[in-house]
């Protein structure tokens, strides 16, 4: 009589469903990769984004808050690479006030000439204009203003309008031609500038 050892049954990975299962986790591995890279950007994206709009709000309500209160305009310069508004702002004692833009710096600037002093409003701002308008005509009509002609004499008591456009960015990382960008635009009606007859 011969005793017959049971026979285990031994299972093992082939070659071919190996590749296939390192296939699959690298396709899925993959997958999840980049979902993950998109949603860490977007989260960056989106904090720039909070982070610009708050500086450019606090900005935006300083120049509106002083040109609508301005007594008059002294000066208004505009080049290529910078521009700058000069105003008497409505403060008690009012102060010379100068808000300038250099394109190379990327900042808009508040200066008080009066008292010296200058505060940096805005950083990586890639564009700022300021646009002058005058009053409206004896007609009324708000459709439309008239740009302000600055060679004119006195043209510093017929703005009524500024319209100011700005840009400001930021960069995402690691990638440096991905930008956060937030445009900021107002036309602020000046309230106590009086004409002078």
């Amino acid at each position: 009589m011969s005793i017959k050892a049971p026979s285990h049954l031994r299972s093992a990975w082939t070659l071919v469903e190996m590749m296939i299962a390192v296939g699959i986790f690298s396709i899925s591995g993959l997958a999840l990769a980049t979902m993950f890279l998109f949603c860490a950007r977007s989260f960056v994206t989106m904090s720039n984004y909070a982070v610009l709009d708050q500086k450019n709000r606090q900005a935006m309500d300083l120049v509106t808050r002083e040109i609508r209160q301005a007594t008059s305009f002294v000066n208004y310069t505009s080049n290529s690479t910078s521009r700058t508004l000069t105003l008497v702002n409505g403060d008690t004692p009012p102060s010379t006030v100068v808000y300038s833009f250099d394109a190379n710096k990327q900042e808009m600037i508040r200066s008080n000439a009066t008292a010296g002093t200058a505060q940096v409003l805005l950083t990586n701002c890639n564009l700022l204009n300021f646009s002058l308008y005058l009053r409206p005509p004896a007609s009324n009509s708000f459709d439309y203003y008239y740009p302000v002609d600055t060679t004119m004499p006195n043209w510093t008591q017929e703005v009524k309008i500024v319209q100011l456009t700005w840009k400001t960015s930021m960069q995402i990382c690691p990638t440096p031609n991905v930008n956060s960008e937030d445009v900021q635009t107002a036309r602020i009606i000046i309230r106590k500038q009086q004409v002078l007859n």
